[in-house]
C-alpha cells in the first residue's frame, strides 16, 4: 500500500481565528505527519519547539525530527496533545513592572503590549517567519482594545542621516509605542542604534523590540537616542 508525502505543502496559519500568513512544512505524509528535515551538528531544544510549532499550527498530533548535520543521522519522534495556550503571568509581570519604566507612558499599555506579545509566542511558538508574528502581535493587541497602527518599513540612518527605508513589519501603539515582532537567530544581528533614531525621528516615547525565534521570549525596551537612561533599558 503506497503512503502519501507530500513535500513543501503551504499551510495556512491562523491565530484568534484571523489568517496571518502561511508557512511551508518540510514533508507531510499521509496527511497526518509533519516531516522537518535539519543540517545541523546536533539536534536542539529549539529544533524540537519548532516542529511542536508546526503540530499545533496544522492541528496535526505526530512529527519526525530529522538531522542530517552530524556525524550520523539523527531522528526522533515527538507527540503533541492539544491544551489551551497561556502565558505565563509572572512572566508578563516581570517584564512589564520594570521600575526603569516608570514615566515614559501609562503602566496599563506597557502591561497590555507585553500581555500580548507573550499570548502571540505562546500561542504559535518558534519557528515562523517575522511577519507572521508581526500579523498575529497586530491582530491581538488589537483584540485588546489598543489604538494600533501597521507599518512595513523603517528608516536607517547613518550618523543621523536617512539612507533610505528597510523592509521590516512593525507596530505603532498610540502613538508613543514602537512595537518591532521578528524572528531572528539573535537581536546582535540588528544595528540597535537605528532602531533609537527611529523612534527619536517618530517621536516615540518607547521602542519594544519582540524576537519570537527563541523557546523563551525576552522583549527588549528602547528609548530613542537622545535620552540617556539606566543600563538596564538598552
Amino acid at each position: 500500500m503506497a503512503i502519501r508525502c507530500i513535500q513543501q505543502p503551504e499551510w495556512q496559519i491562523t491565530y484568534r481565528e484571523k489568517v496571518v500568513g502561511k508557512q511551508i512544512l518540510d514533508i507531510l505524509i499521509a496527511g497526518e505527519v509533519v516531516v522537518e528535515n535539519k543540517v545541523a551538528l546536533g539536534l536542539t531544544r529549539l529544533h524540537k519547539a519548532q516542529l511542536i510549532s508546526y503540530l499545533k499550527v496544522t492541528g496535526k498530533q505526530v512529527g519526525l525530527l530529522l538531522n542530517f548535520g552530524g556525524p550520523k543521522p539523527e531522528f526522533q519522534r515527538l507527540y503533541f496533545t492539544p491544551r489551551e495556550p497561556k502565558a505565563s503571568k509572572a512572566s508578563v509581570e516581570r517584564v512589564a513592572e520594570n521600575p526603569e519604566l516608570a514615566g515614559l507612558i501609562e503602566p496599563e499599555m506597557v502591561y497590555e503590549i507585553v500581555g500580548g506579545l507573550f499570548d502571540v509566542h505562546a500561542t504559535l511558538g518558534p519557528g515562523f517567519m517575522g511577519r507572521i508574528y508581526a500579523n498575529a502581535c497586530y491582530h491581538e493587541l488589537k483584540l485588546r482594545g489598543l489604538p494600533i497602527k501597521p507599518y512595513k518599513a523603517v528608516q536607517v540612518f547613518y550618523r543621523g542621516e536617512s539612507l533610505g527605508e528597510l523592509k521590516f513589519g512593525h507596530l505603532r501603539v498610540s502613538g508613543a509605542v514602537m512595537v518591532f515582532p521578528t524572528a531572528a537567530k539573535s537581536v546582535a544581528d540588528f544595528e540597535l542604534d537605528n532602531f533609537r533614531e527611529w523612534l527619536r525621528v517618530q517621536q516615540a516615547s518607547l521602542g519594544i523590540l519582540a524576537n519570537f525565534h527563541d523557546t523563551e521570549l525576552k522583549p527588549l525596551f528602547l528609548k530613542p537616542k537622545s535620552v540617556q537612561f539606566p543600563k538596564s533599558v538598552v
